[in-house]
């Protein structure tokens, strides 16, 4: 009896919340991806979503947000329903400049090399004359585990690869960080960060905690040109050992050429330490963020250079073409079947990619790209080793 009235209550309670949306609608994304880079779900993935959303005012300082669906999925020639809650957010403005959120939150760390993505928590973000203060909380155990893509052990990594386990590793993360937007009156932004996980699972495995300074500058000079740079500093905890140190760092350079085409060209870097002695480790980020649009792993004992171009051809169409040129920093932290066991060159290879992207109506969007890594330009894979390709066709309507 008490579970159908708390099933009746929560029906009552999403038509009153249906009811009273002021905006709503569904998202209805595809998505295919052929590559031979990923032998876990094979060559061929498709994943086709509806997402319906809604959005209700609650008051005059309050707001809700709510998007969920399923996600129909085609990996090694199997299909699989995936359920999922994307982002449900409560707003509240206790008072001016001061801005609390709660529930699925949309989170990431100023770089983005250590931690970005969806968040089970709460964020308090409050505005200090020019500068903002901001702080949040969060649990990723109730995230789905392909789109937290949190593998920080090989517990992980063996969760993330059985079809068969939905959610993402348990752990608990926090974040702070101060921003000033305008730098001692200028165009420059700087981001200071500190943030972390602690490792909540029943593992196997030796627990690991991991905590992060960082910071970030953009600074703008010669009209058209913007600098971007900052580094992370990070400490890992094990049980059965001492402390780790460990870093990471990217530079780059964005020079937005005055042209009709609104083109702008982009070059840098990042830079990781890997597992070089007892004390400097291999950098470990919370989730993985892709490094490169082919090879695509995360940034822990690795480095890599990259060049981009991007352009407006039209109103409706724009392109992009890129090429970046990996490396790693130690013999261990970076793996793939196919290389060189005997090998100790830092040398992984190159690869080159280019995109489109047709809106054809502000609710409408195709995006076409493809590119290819070279082993063959390093001399870390084997002599054999093929070359790995990556191409994908999405389209994103908005009802």
């Amino acid at each position: 009896m008490n579970a159908k009235r708390a099933l009746g209550g929560l029906v009552v309670f999403l038509c009153a919340v249906i009811a009273s949306a002021q905006d709503f609608g569904v998202v209805l994304n595809q998505s295919s991806v052929i590559s031979n880079g990923d032998e876990f779900y094979g060559t061929l993935e498709y994943t086709g979503t509806v997402m319906p959303w809604l959005a209700v005012p609650l008051g005059e300082k309050g707001d809700l947000y709510l998007s969920g669906g399923v996600t129909a999925e085609l990996a090694n020639e199997e299909w699989k329903p995936v359920p999922e809650l994307y982002r449900f957010e409560f707003s509240y403005e206790p008072a001016p400049g001061l801005h609390l959120d709660l529930g699925r939150l949309f989170w990431q760390e100023p770089l983005q090399l250590a931690a970005t993505g969806l968040f089970d928590g709460l964020a308090l973000s409050a505005d200090l004359g020019k500068t903002r203060l901001s702080i949040g909380a969060f649990y990723t155990g109730l995230l789905n585990k392909r789109n937290a893509y949190i593998v920080m052990n090989s517990e992980d990594l063996t969760d993330y690869h059985d079809r068969d386990v939905y959610f993402a590793s348990r752990r608990l993360v926090y974040g702070v960080s101060w921003e000033i937007p305008a730098l001692f009156n200028t165009g420059s932004d700087l981001a200071v960060s500190v943030f972390g996980q602690y490792d909540l699972n029943d593992s196997n495995t030796v627990d690991i905690h991991t905590q992060y300074a960082e910071t970030k500058l953009i600074l703008p000079f010669l009209d058209d040109w913007n600098a971007e740079f900052g580094g992370i500093l990070g400490v890992q905890e094990t049980e059965d050992a001492d402390p780790g140190i460990s870093f990471a760092g990217a530079a780059h350079l964005v020079w937005l050429l005055p042209s009709a085409a609104e083109d702008r060209i982009r070059f840098g870097g990042a830079f990781s330490s890997g597992a070089w002695n007892d004390t400097i480790t291999a950098f470990l980020p919370i989730n993985t963020v892709a490094q490169g649009k082919v090879l695509r792993p995360r940034l822990s004992g690795l480095a890599l250079a990259e060049a981009e171009y991007a352009a407006r051809l039209h109103n409706t169409l724009s392109a992009e073409i890129s090429a970046a040129y990996l490396f790693r920093t130690d013999s261990f932290t970076y793996t793939d079947s196919e290389l060189d066991a005997a090998s100790r060159s830092p040398l992984l290879g190159g690869e080159i990619y280019g995109g489109l992207t047709w809106a054809p109506l502000t609710d409408l969007a195709f995006t076409l790209g493809g590119g290819v890594f070279f082993p063959t330009l390093g001399r870390a894979f084997r002599s054999d080793a093929g070359r790995k390709y990556r191409g994908s066709l999405g389209m994103i309507l908005s009802l």
